[in-house]
């Protein structure tokens, strides 16, 4: 009887709703003044904080190739996808990351909250594009499809609740975090409960290493700059981050469908 139950897919279920019952059950989080003040002013060519500026490259780059391999698919997606509807979450998820290149940048040039709302906004992109992704490859290729422009827009409404939130004077973070944090439990378990609809599907383990890395970077901001001299976390967490975006692309330019899966179409 437990088996029944206990399924993948209701496991999977339970990985989302216990984050959501926690958050929820806090009080208010309001931003950290102390977050954006970052480690590296260093100035260059007259650009303020350039080290966290220029590192905001790789998301440009990577999220326009991104972009210009998936517009360049034929019709029924090449090799990468089995349905060209398929698209639809890795081009929301290369849009966030080219978008957050710009964000980021402008975010960085004078942090404060009102420019980080540009950096954040596009970053949601990034986080469901991909979580979506993953469902697409590996539990429902039609929910994954379904999921991605709902759960877009939810990450938009994160930050645009949060930031005000924080402008009335009662800033709440809740959301936005459930939507940094509880995809990424869920995709973990994707990736140990399910199979792959695709070849090359264990390259979504270096993305998550490289997202760990890039969170590890971002908290130690300081002391890696203390340590290092040269570049601080914050940009070390920028570099990291465009890794994970690299390794997605590699993946769907080399991917073949494996047809793992019986619900490929459901």
């Amino acid at each position: 009887m437990a088996k029944k139950y206990f399924t993948p897919k209701f496991i999977l279920f339970i990985a989302l709703a216990l984050p959501t019952a926690f958050l929820i059950s806090l009080d208010r989080i309001p931003q950290n003044p102390e977050w954006s003040r970052f480690a590296d002013h260093r100035s260059w060519l007259g650009i303020p904080n350039f080290g966290d500026i220029f590192s905001n490259l790789p998301f440009v780059v990577i999220g326009f190739m991104g972009l210009l391999f998936l517009f360049r698919l034929a019709d029924n997606g090449g090799n990468a996808f089995e349905f060209s509807w398929e698209k639809a979450a890795p081009t929301i998820f290369f849009t966030g990351v080219f978008l957050t290149g710009f964000g980021s940048t402008w975010f960085h040039l004078n942090p404060d909250n009102a420019r980080l709302v540009w950096d954040r906004l596009p970053m949601t992109w990034a986080f469901m594009g991909l979580f979506c992704q993953l469902i697409s490859d590996r539990v429902s290729a039609r929910a994954g499809y379904l999921m991605v422009f709902p759960l877009a827009g939810l990450g938009m409404f994160s930050v645009i609740w949060w930031y005000w939130t924080e402008v009335t004077g009662v800033g709440d973070l809740r959301l936005y975090l459930w939507i940094q944090f509880a995809p990424t439990l869920a995709i973990i378990l994707m990736l140990l409960l399910f199979p792959s609809r695709y070849s090359h599907g264990k390259m979504y383990w270096g993305v998550l290493l490289c997202y760990i890395l890039a969170k590890i970077f971002e908290h130690f901001d300081a002391a890696v700059f203390q340590a290092l001299g040269f570049i601080s976390g914050h940009s070390l967490k920028h570099l990291f981050a465009g890794g994970a975006a690299w390794i997605i692309f590699q993946m769907l330019a080399q991917r073949q469908t494996t047809y793992g899966t019986k619900d490929a179409k459901r």
